[in-house]
């Protein structure tokens, strides 16, 4: 069956051009799946994939694929695999066959793990990394021949094929000792050659990657765990000769895969882990001597890159508390689309009639502003606002006028910020909020509407009336404790305010509601045993009928509030 988690991870991705590609979702305790594009990213397919834990995918073309699997997985503190398996398409990944199988010896405890397990250039002739061994086949997948490399203790860790003869491994060499070398074949993994040797100088050394754009230009990375750091190596003449390129901080964040456009142009990805150090996509002009973050600021956990040329870039992220997604730049990483999933918000959402909607944030950029034509059904993104942390709140009157709360590193922390164009070009409010903008906000019109003043320890919040440039008029005040999560009205006389109750073991979450514009507010507590808790938005279509959307799902009610029946 089709992996249907809502939250997934997408470890690997592989373009065999600029229109096709493929990646992997995956998702713990379900099956895999493939999603694969025609063209560029624009649609996708998604298509069974057998196995549970995905470590390598290799297309030649667009119908002939490889897969290496784990399946028979479990996961008591650290995930343990029965079987690893390679596995074959001939259609794109409509059906696959089985060519290679073995009890898996996998480490599976680290936080990352090598992706690029697999190196096919065509369907006869292809290299397989697996179980600490580097497997050959020339035979098409009938038979696969553990290569021999002529050095005692030697455990390849990473491989480049720049053709079909021509490759190198990276691996470490004796236990004891802890030295890295990097290996060369020039005739399909019959023979090998040591090509540099290189010892830790406080602790064991080991690799993070090897990568060769063509059989003369590659780089090295490697990893002294020690002291979490390592060198790039770089050589421009078939690995005769390699030149330190610079030092690179090996963990936290971890580097998770190098790829080559030419000689001087790469990039890397990196993970953060468990933080909170910040991870991204780099890249270099030079060589490697110097490296600079082009990752949307949101792109702070990627798991692999790769470059289809120096300005055709693909990468693979997680989402920080939310699905994977995609990420292409077609110009050199200078700017980043969302490909996959479909963009989403991920912040607030103003809907104006039940068509035409805005939204802010997205997976990839919290400063995205996003419309909606189709009540919902499908998002574009209308534009960014630059300058800010993220944006938190978004309120529009009609599909022109609109105001969002910018979020900024300094004092004051939060601005309102007017559009009067649907969205295309934003500037600061004249509409006076007094002692600082809260974290909600709704406008009735231009130049009214109301919101909400945090509090702190010893101050609740308050409620703010806005009119034209006047300060805003505080006409309620709440306890201490009350967190305002959301804000909606239906019309300009009947409206809601969703409050979190953090000090109160009983009713969790507090709706304050007025059917007369504001001068009389009623409290209609939901109690904790309802499971409704952490509100994110709430929205009335008319006084009766609203739906509150929570960390659970969602709930729906018809008679204005005093009760509320979950949906999902």
């Amino acid at each position: 069956m089709i992996n249907r988690s809502s939250t997934f991870e997408l470890p690997v991705v592989d373009f065999v051009n600029g229109d096709t590609g493929f990646a992997v979702k995956q998702a713990y305790a379900e099956s895999l799946s493939l999603i694969s594009t025609t063209d560029g990213g624009a649609h996708w397919k998604e298509k069974p994939l057998p196995g549970e834990l995905v470590l390598g995918l290799d297309f030649s073309d667009g119908q002939n694929g490889w897969s290496l699997i784990q399946e028979g997985c479990s996961a008591k503190g650290t995930t343990v695999c029965k079987t690893i398996r390679l596995i074959r398409t001939k259609n794109g990944g409509d059906t696959w066959t089985t060519l290679w199988k073995a009890a898996s010896q996998e480490d599976n405890s680290h936080v990352f793990t090598n992706m690029r397990r697999l190196s096919f250039d065509n369907p006869k002739n292809g290299m397989m990394l697996a179980n600490g061994r580097l497997y050959v086949t020339r035979d098409g997948g009938v038979r696969f021949d553990q290569v021999s490399f002529g050095i005692n203790h030697f455990i390849p860790l990473y491989m480049s094929f720049p053709s079909e003869r021509t490759g190198y491994v990276a691996g470490t060499v004796g236990s004891d000792t802890g030295k890295l070398a990097v290996l060369k074949t020039t005739d399909g993994a019959r023979t090998w050659r040591k090509q540099l040797e290189l010892t830790g100088e406080h602790s064991p050394l080991s690799s993070l990657g090897i990568d060769f754009k063509d059989e003369r230009t590659g780089w090295l990375l490697t990893n002294e765990e020690g002291i979490l750091s390592g060198e790039l190596y770089r050589t421009t003449d078939g690995g005769k000769h390699w030149a330190k390129m610079s030092t690179q901080r090996t963990g936290r964040p971890t580097p998770t895969d190098i790829r080559l456009a030419d000689a001087h142009t790469g990039v890397m990805s990196l993970h953060p882990g468990a933080g909170p150090i910040e991870g991204g996509i780099w890249i270099t002009h030079d060589g490697g001597k110097s490296f600079a973050s082009v990752a949307p600021n949101r792109a702070v956990a990627v798991n692999q890159v790769q470059m289809v040329s120096a300005k055709d870039i693909w990468a693979a992220a997680d989402g920080i508390n939310e699905s994977g997604f995609l990420l292409h730049s077609a110009d050199g990483g200078m700017t980043w689309k969302q490909v996959y999933p479909a963009v989403r918000p991920t912040g607030d959402v103003s809907m104006v009639d039940a068509s035409h909607g805005y939204a802010v944030g997205t997976l990839l950029d919290n400063n995205a502003v996003l419309q909606t034509v189709d009540g919902g059904t499908s998002w574009n993104v209308q534009g960014r606002i630059d300058g800010y942390v993220r944006l938190e709140k978004a309120s529009f009157i009609n599909r022109m006028d609109g105001y969002v709360i910018a979020y900024g590193e300094h004092e004051p922390h939060r601005t309102l910020l007017k559009t009067m164009d649907g969205g295309a070009s934003w500037q600061p409010s004249s509409v006076g909020v007094g002692g600082g903008l809260g974290t909600q906000m709704y406008f009735s019109s231009t130049s009214e509407g109301w919101a909400v003043q945090e509090g702190d320890r010893q101050r609740g919040p308050a409620l703010l009336r806005l009119t034209g440039e006047q300060a805003g008029q505080k006409v309620l005040a709440l306890p201490a404790g009350w967190y305002p999560e959301a804000i909606g009205f239906s019309d300009y006389l009947h409206g809601v305010v969703v409050f979190e109750d953090f000090r109160s073991d009983g009713d969790a979450v507090h709706l304050l509601t007025t059917s007369d514009g504001g001068k009389v507010w009623t409290d209609r507590p939901i109690p904790a045993a309802s499971g409704i808790s952490g509100a994110k938005s709430v929205w009335f279509a008319d006084p009766k009928h609203g739906w509150l959307r929570y960390d659970g799902g969602i709930a729906e009610t018809k008679d204005g509030g005093l009760t509320w029946e979950i949906l999902l």
